[in-house]
């Protein structure tokens, strides 16, 4: 299954469920494909963020009616926490007003976005800031959610 494939599943599964767990705003939920399983989300739809564990990894989702993003497009920009350095990112919308981040795996960059207050995202030009409360449950509760599924 490709990343966009994922990506569409995971807004389609946030859209539909009734059954998300609420941690601190964050919904925590796993994806599957059937009954094979994806990733768990953490999402916090008021807020416009929500990360996807698949893996070992974990994307950043970014999502406000500002962004200029429509399916399919490119995205280009960069982001960062709090007054800390930008990180430039590109990725392929897979949805409208949604700016994908692929975090990097270090404990530097978790430990930044569970103890930071700020989301900093440019995205094709158009700036977004999001609050980041709440996302230290939100990781707690996604590493849980992964065990819980069983993955390695």
């Amino acid at each position: 299954m490709n990343k966009t494939t994922v990506v569409a599943l995971i807004f389609t599964t946030a859209l539909l469920s009734d059954t998300l767990a609420n941690a601190a705003d964050f919904s925590v939920e796993p994806l599957k494909d059937g009954e094979a399983f994806i990733g768990c989300l953490a999402q916090n739809t008021p807020s416009g963020i929500g990360f996807l564990a698949v893996d070992d990894k974990v994307a950043l989702f970014a999502n406000t009616a500002r962004f200029p993003i429509e399916k399919g497009d490119e995205v280009k920009g960069s982001w960062a926490i709090d007054d800390g350095d930008e990180t430039e990112f590109s990725s392929t919308a897979d949805s409208a007003h949604t700016a994908t981040i692929d975090v990097p795996n270090t404990t530097e960059a978790v430990a930044a976005l569970t103890s930071g207050k700020e989301l900093r995202v440019k995205a094709n030009g158009v700036k977004g800031t999001f609050p980041l409360a709440g996302t230290e449950k939100a990781f707690t509760d996604l590493l849980a959610c992964m065990q819980d599924e069983g993955a390695e």
